[in-house]
């Protein structure tokens, strides 16, 4: 009797840590660059979109899932403040979302994924879309248009701070 239960416990013991390690085989860096995602803001819940015909980045209420709507994270990575930073690229356009920097709004548009522009690496961590010039991905006062601002613009303007949260969906 106790040689069946230590078998089963290590049975049981063993397939948890062969199930993990399947997890974590899909989290790896090499699978998240195929993943297809879609992010809403959660002021009404509008989805990141792209153009197939202009560099153009928008939010749309129409959250469907095809290309305008998806998105996936390049391939290349680095690190900032304890983030890994990547390129999130549109599915539509194969551009990558940028931003520029040097303003309390920046804008954002697709371009060319490439060379050592700080203003296409972002993480998602925490539910807010960051870049690595430390702005933050936000919907506009009219919620249709997407810029980039430091957190502080949230009181000094008296920004909604929902402007500010995107929820992933790995699809």
């Amino acid at each position: 009797m106790t040689s069946r239960r230590t078998s089963l416990r290590l049975a049981l013991s063993t397939g948890i840590a062969a199930l993990m390690l399947i997890i974590a085989g899909t989290l790896s860096p090499a699978s998240a660059a195929t993943a297809n995602w879609m992010y809403m803001n959660d002021l009404g819940q509008p989805c990141l979109t792209s153009s197939t015909a202009s560099s153009n980045i928008w939010v749309q209420y129409s959250c469907s899932g095809n290309g305008a709507t998806t998105w996936h994270w390049g391939s290349e990575t680095n690190q900032w403040q304890g983030h890994s930073m990547r390129r999130l690229v549109s599915n539509a356009s194969g551009d990558c979302l940028t931003t520029d920097y040097g303003a309390e709004t920046n804008d954002v548009y697709g371009a060319p994924c490439g060379g050592g522009r700080t203003g296409q690496f972002w993480t998602a961590d925490n539910d807010e879309i960051q870049n690595q010039n430390t702005n933050y991905l936000r919907t506009s006062d009219s919620g249709d248009g997407v810029f980039t601002s430091p957190k502080s613009v949230i009181s000094k303007y008296g920004i909604n701070e929902t402007r500010f949260v995107w929820w992933g969906f790995l699809l």
